[in-house]
This record gives structure tokens, C-alpha cells and sequence, in this order.
């Protein structure tokens, strides 16, 4: 009799005992799973932004000093290669790459890039004198001097010095003006012309090593101030000369 009466009991115990257990067998499986699943889409998903979105490029040489340094890593975005001034960006060296190359085009480690700063926009007009570069659009006709805070005093002086005359040059649609920051050892747009939209590889996002240098990039917030009379007289000289030169 109290067999019969005890085995119902235990047979309830056990069974509840296995419910729970399933329960939380259920429930690991379920997290593990949703764990794997999103690990494997988040490396599925780094993966093809790693190809297609972003790519990391060496800084090579002094054209970029003393805003850049030879051996720093940048972080470059491909995804829009509409530039704003000041953006800093990395463009194809090879114009026949450039134009062969498209979004899906896989990285090349061969491949050679400038690291430039657009300066001049598609539409406008640009002139160099010395330290001072000169924008023509729409909103300044009449011609105004681009203040470029990140230029070293030491490049500023260098330039006054040698007082170099880059002509008044038209920049074509879809077209760039680009420079270093470091003038007197970069070649950029006053030797090589005007940059395609499609010779842009990618705009710099950010600086991530050296590790305590690393840092957003951030657009420059540029201010103009009209020609003076000092600068309207060297333009005029500069034109002279060169107008002398070809007689």
C-alpha cells in the first residue's frame, strides 16, 4: 500500500526534474545559436566592409608634413568620392588604373596613391602666389586668399621665399585641385594637373596608428580674406615676368 501510494510521487519528481532540465538545455541551445549566428554575420559583415567600404593606406614620404608623417596608417572610406575642401584623400598616382578601377574592384597592395588635401572644387577657379592661394567662384568673383591653418610657419615662409606664380587655372566638372600640405616637397595638381572624381580612392576617416596619434579626421573650417595691395602687386609681377618669358 505505501508502494502504491509513494510511486506516483516520484514518478511526478522525476519527471518535473526532467522538464526543467530540457528547459534550460533548451534555452542554453537557444543563446548559443543566436551567439554563432551573430558572430558569423558580424564577420560576414566586416568582411565585406573591409573589401568594398574601407581600406587602410600607408602614409609614404614628406608631402604631408607636418600634418602627416611617412609610416602613420589612415583608415580610408570608398564609398563617396564627392570631396569637400580640406578633405584629405588618397588618390590613384596611375590615372589608367584609376579609370580601369570601380567599386568592386579589389584592393591592389601594388598599387601606388597620392595623399593629397583638396584645395581647389570642380567649377572654380584657382591661382597660387607664393604662400597664398587664390579661389575664383561664384561667391568670391573678384578672387580671395584661402587661410590655411594647418600649413607649418616654416612651409609659409618657404613659399614666401621662393615666391612661386601658379596661373589663374579653370578646374573642370568632376575635377579636383589637390595639394600637400607640405608644398615645397609635394607633387600634386600644380605639376600634374587637375584630379578626376574617379582617380579618388577613398577619403581619409581616420588616423589609427601610430596608436597615440590617432585621432577623426575632421574637415578644416576655412576663412578668406580679400587680395590686398601687397598681393595685387605680386600677382601683377608674377604676370609680368611670365608674360616676358614667352616673348
Amino acid at each position: 500500500m505505501n508502494q502504491n501510494t509513494e510511486y506516483p510521487d516520484k514518478f511526478l519528481f522525476y519527471s518535473n526534474k526532467i522538464t526543467t532540465e530540457s528547459k534550460i538545455r533548451i534555452f542554453f541551445s537557444l543563446i548559443s545559436t543566436v551567439f554563432w549566428t551573430t558572430l558569423w554575420v558580424l564577420i560576414i559583415l566586416l568582411i565585406i566592409l573591409r573589401i568594398f567600404v574601407f581600406q587602410q593606406v600607408k602614409v609614404n614620404g614628406r608631402s604631408m608634413e607636418p600634418n602627416y608623417y611617412d609610416g602613420q596608417m589612415l583608415l580610408i572610406s570608398k564609398t563617396n568620392q564627392k570631396l569637400d575642401r580640406g578633405q584629405v584623400v588618397a588618390v590613384y598616382a596611375n590615372r589608367e588604373v584609376a579609370a580601369r578601377a570601380n567599386y568592386f574592384t579589389p584592393f591592389d597592395p601594388t598599387s601606388v596613391f597620392f595623399l593629397k588635401r583638396a584645395i581647389g572644387l570642380p567649377g572654380e577657379s584657382i591661382e597660387i602666389i607664393g604662400s597664398h592661394v587664390i579661389i575664383y567662384n561664384e561667391e568670391f568673383p573678384e578672387g580671395a586668399v584661402l587661410i590655411e591653418d594647418y600649413l607649418s610657419p616654416k612651409v609659409i615662409q618657404e613659399m614666401d621665399k621662393l615666391n612661386t606664380y601658379f596661373p589663374k587655372t579653370k578646374i573642370e566638372s568632376n575635377h579636383y585641385f589637390l595639394m600637400g600640405d607640405n608644398r615645397n616637397y609635394s607633387r600634386d595638381s600644380r605639376e600634374v594637373g587637375t584630379f578626376p572624381e574617379y582617380s579618388v580612392f577613398g577619403r581619409e576617416i581616420l588616423r589609427y596608428w601610430p596608436f597615440d596619434q590617432s585621432r577623426v579626421f575632421v574637415l578644416p573650417e576655412y576663412k578668406f580674406k580679400p587680395l590686398d595691395q601687397e598681393i595685387k602687386e605680386k600677382l601683377q609681377q608674377a604676370k609680368s615676368q611670365q608674360y616676358i618669358s614667352k616673348l
